[in-house]
């Protein structure tokens, strides 16, 4: 009888160290992403963080940022995320800009999902996954974005997008909608970063207890 109790006690207390253990490594994983994708004061990036995609064209021998969009992600302390992305006023939209709140759970992301998808930020049309377009190309692969989607298509990621018109007044200054979707991705500014992002991000999700889609 003793000897049940305590290898029952012994069971109990391992299983709530691997509880506990299992908390602690998503809380230093998701630690590990804040500090290094968000900005930072004196973080990575001379603290801008890694959240940036930058498009760029060149006219007149000149080159010009045509577009620049940036996010940054929000973390509980559990497994809800908060991702805010930016659609920052540049050259001919200066009077435009509009920003997406995402949330969702680790928990929901399917891994087998999660891909990095890298791309020339000069040369954005073409695909740096095919070798012979990069080589034709002389692609530059300097930026990347991490996707991922949903268990099994869910539409479980709640965005609510803002979209400001900086030169319209009252009620057309400001336009807000709501949605669902069973998508999404992470901008990174820096290939190598990408793939310890990327799994980080896919360690996060296990740790969750995310599971691959049944079809």
């Amino acid at each position: 009888m003793v000897s049940s109790v305590v290898v029952m006690l012994g069971v109990g207390s391992f299983s709530l160290y691997r509880v506990i253990a299992k908390r602690r490594d998503l809380r230093e994983t998701l630690s590990w992403i804040d500090q290094t994708y968000n900005p930072h004061e004196g973080g990575d990036n001379f603290g801008r963080g890694h959240g940036w995609e930058i498009h760029y064209i060149v006219e007149n021998n000149t080159e010009k940022v045509t577009e620049k969009f940036n996010t940054t992600l929000t973390f509980d302390g559990t497994c809800n995320v908060t991702m805010r992305s930016e659609t920052l006023p540049i050259g001919v939209f200066t009077d435009v800009s509009s920003a997406t709140t995402s949330r969702f759970n680790l928990r929901d992301i399917d891994p087998a999902s999660i891909t990095i998808k890298s791309l020339d930020s000069h040369n954005d049309v073409w695909d740096c996954a095919d070798p012979e377009q990069v080589k034709n190309f002389h692609l530059n692969c300097d930026t990347a974005e991490i996707f991922f989607a949903i268990r099994n298509g869910a539409a479980s990621i709640n965005d609510e997008t803002v979209t400001t018109y900086a030169n319209l007044t009252g009620s057309d200054h400001e336009v807000r909608r709501t949605s669902k979707s069973n998508k999404d991705w992470w901008l990174v500014d820096d290939v190598p970063y990408s793939h310890r992002l990327e799994k980080a991000l896919r360690h996060a999700v296990e740790l969750c207890g995310a599971q691959t889609s049944r079809f």
